[in-house]
């Protein structure tokens, strides 16, 4: 009998070679040319967030659309109507009434008013050059 023939054959690829199979077919050696490039990286995440950005803004412009609609459409109901009437207008008097111009000229007098006690800091503090 001849010598190799009880052997069984030998496998025509190595391991290594398999494992590369395994990884291309799952997509890692993909996936590790892409952990490569940082451009790559931030060009796919801008997409993605302006993607999202997108959904987000069609999205809630959809569900408010839709809340608006049912609450005009509950505007019309007897009982319940005279309530989200009275709500609408109470937040319309509301925004009317809101003024934040005395809030604004609040702000800006402290801001001033931290400037200058920052001033008076540096010229009395010897340290500073």
């Amino acid at each position: 009998m001849h010598k190799g023939a009880n052997m069984k054959s030998a496998p025509k690829s190595s391991p290594d070679k398999e494992l590369v199979k395994t990884f291309e077919a799952g997509g890692v050696v993909d996936y590790l040319e892409y952990l490569q490039s940082g451009k790559r990286i931030m060009w796919v995440n801008f997409k993605a967030g302006v993607a999202r950005g997108f959904g987000m803004t069609v999205g809630a412009t959809l569900v408010l659309g839709i809340a608006i609609w049912v609450l005009t459409m509950l505007v019309d109901l007897p009982v319940v109507g005279e309530y989200f009437s009275e709500a609408r207008q109470y937040i319309t008097e509301y925004a009317e009434r809101t003024n934040y111009e005395d809030e604004f000229a609040e702000q800006i007098r402290l801001l001033q008013e931290i400037e200058e006690t920052n001033k008076q800091l540096i010229k009395t503090d010897p340290e500073v050059d």
